[in-house]
């Protein structure tokens, strides 16, 4: 009989050891994640809550977490939310903590080739110090190319590899890279954020601030691909897809320089249509990069 009644209670036991499993790797789990995953009933659900009480804190309504002083310190809910936070978890097509980890063990099987970045140690103590007066919301003064600054901290940032500061100096946000900030100190000077400033920086994408300037450009069939499959511009939308396989979209812009850049590396298939002053603001580089460079070949 004592066989018997031991296998009668296999399941229920295997179901328990499966459910602190999840929670110790940080899962958040609820009645209805218990009768999809285990097939059970709802009552049968809230026994389980029932016996694993003593050892659960409620994070909302009907949703648990295993207590934080049984939690491990790095479990793979960590892991799916440093994915999160620096911008890759979009790169796999799960990007919960345990397919992360497996993604891990097949490294031999996958190569990234992101952007390449500095040595960030070398900047360390400038991202603590910055983290810390963004945090009580000091000002923070500092030597940058050359010039002294008093600037109000509001955000760090890393684009393409390189950090950069946010920062309102004299009314104005703007970006500031940190391995050419020298002689960082922290004030007593306190500031109130904006809430401008941080809706702009929440909105926005990159390092470029200030008001934006709606831009319409024309793609070619040939590149169209390539802008669809990945934005290049910074809000972009497209507007319009044409019978012969080329695109109207949108983009919105503070520096037009950055989109100059971007345009003449695709020359001759995006292009700009409106509003006809930039457009012709374009024109213009292009006839001055090109004058410029004739006159240097002329030289030689």
């Amino acid at each position: 009989m004592k066989e018997s009644h031991d296998r009668k209670h296999d399941p229920l036991i295997e179901r328990l050891c499966e459910i602190f499993g999840a929670l110790y790797q940080g899962r958040t789990i609820d009645k209805a994640w218990l009768c999809d995953k285990f097939g059970i009933t709802e009552r049968t659900a809230y026994r389980d809550l029932a016996r694993l009480g003593h050892i659960l804190d409620q994070v909302a309504p009907g949703r648990y977490k295993l207590s934080s002083h049984l939690l491990p310190s790095l479990h793979t809910g960590h892991l799916a939310e440093f994915a999160d936070f620096a911008g890759v978890a979009h790169l796999f097509p799960r990007n919960d903590g345990q397919s992360l980890r497996n993604s891990m063990k097949n490294r031999d099987n996958i190569a990234f080739h992101a952007a390449s970045s500095r040595e960030n140690r070398l900047i360390e103590d400038r991202i603590n110090l910055l983290n810390r007066a963004i945090t009580v919301h000091c000002e923070v003064d500092y030597h940058y190319r050359d010039k002294a600054r008093q600037a109000q901290p509001y955000r760090l940032i890393n684009q393409y590899g390189l950090w950069y500061l946010a920062a309102v100096e004299q009314g104005r946000l703007k970006a500031f890279e940190l391995a050419k900030i020298e002689g960082l100190k922290e004030t007593v000077r306190h500031f109130t954020p904006h809430a401008d400033v941080l809706a702009e920086l929440d909105s926005g994408v990159g390092i470029r601030f200030g008001s934006r300037v709606e831009t319409r450009l024309r793609v070619s069939a040939q590149v169209a691909e390539y802008v669809t499959r990945r934005s290049l511009f910074p809000s972009q939308r497209i507007l319009e897809q044409h019978d012969d396989g080329s695109l109207t979209l949108s983009t919105a812009i503070s520096d037009p320089h950055t989109l100059f850049r971007w345009l003449r590396y695709w020359l001759p298939d995006i292009g700009i249509l409106s509003p006809q002053s930039l457009r012709e603001q374009f024109e213009q580089d292009l006839h001055t990069r090109y004058t410029h460079g004739v006159m240097l070949m002329a030289q030689r």
